[in-house]
């Protein structure tokens, strides 16, 4: 019986943790799925690269800078102690059109866990690999359509079409975008990236509580958490 209340009080307190933000900062491209919540956010640097034969590789990377997953109200933030990487890389031609599904994103690494305050207990691994489909941008904005393939984003729905987002000021102008012809860098361009997963639906919710519970047990053991 007291096993019960502790697996109902953990069940409850993941119930309530959920609870998506305002959409007052929400980025959107023709043909991308808005940026939302729950999502990945975190500083990157991006690259273009002329690697001949009418390709330009694109990549982006977090290079070292924390990352952070936001689920409605909770946040939480990878360290130095615990870090994660973000890598971004997709092929366009020199006139910059994107060559479809050649792209690839991962987040991988370490973050506390997001649905209880339970310190020393990390989900660890692939946090989110995805394809990378349509392409789209603006002045300041590039946005790519991801295909969730795994990780723990995917929990949250293996099959949702969701976004990745880098931002800053004449971005597209800097890359050449819009003009016909790719440009080259010369060093790293510091912009800020925004990648969505979908929104959990109550039956994920309902399932993690047996995870948390999990999560509970071994936290009293010392033991940290991988999944």
């Amino acid at each position: 019986m007291i096993i019960f209340k502790k697996f109902a009080a953990c069940a409850v307190a993941l119930l309530i943790s959920y609870s998506p933000l305002s959409n007052a900062s929400t980025i959107s491209l023709p043909g991308i799925p808005d940026s939302g919540n729950p999502n990945f956010t975190n500083d990157a640097q991006i690259n273009l690269f002329n690697i001949g034969s009418d390709n330009y590789l694109f990549a982006a990377t977090n290079a070292d800078s924390p990352i952070t997953f936001n689920n409605g109200s909770t946040s939480v933030t990878s360290t130095a102690a615990h870090p994660a990487t973000f890598i971004l890389t997709a092929l366009f031609s020199a006139d910059g059109s994107y060559k479809a599904n050649t792209g690839t994103l991962s987040i991988s690494g370490e973050i506390p866990y997001p649905f209880a305050n339970l310190p020393g207990v990390y989900i660890s691994g692939d946090l989110l690999t995805a394809k990378l489909e349509n392409f789209a941008f603006d002045a300041d904005t590039l946005g790519f359509t991801t295909l969730q393939l795994s990780g723990f984003g995917s929990l949250f729905n293996p099959l949702g079409n969701e976004s990745v987002y880098f931002s800053a000021a004449g971005l597209a102008n800097s890359l050449g975008f819009g003009t016909g012809s790719l440009i080259a860098t010369t060093s790293p361009i510091q912009v800020s990236a925004i990648t969505t997963v979908p929104v959990p639906g109550a039956g994920w919710l309902i399932g993690s509580a047996f995870g948390l519970f999990t999560l509970l047990r071994r936290n009293r053991l010392g033991t940290e958490i991988s999944c």
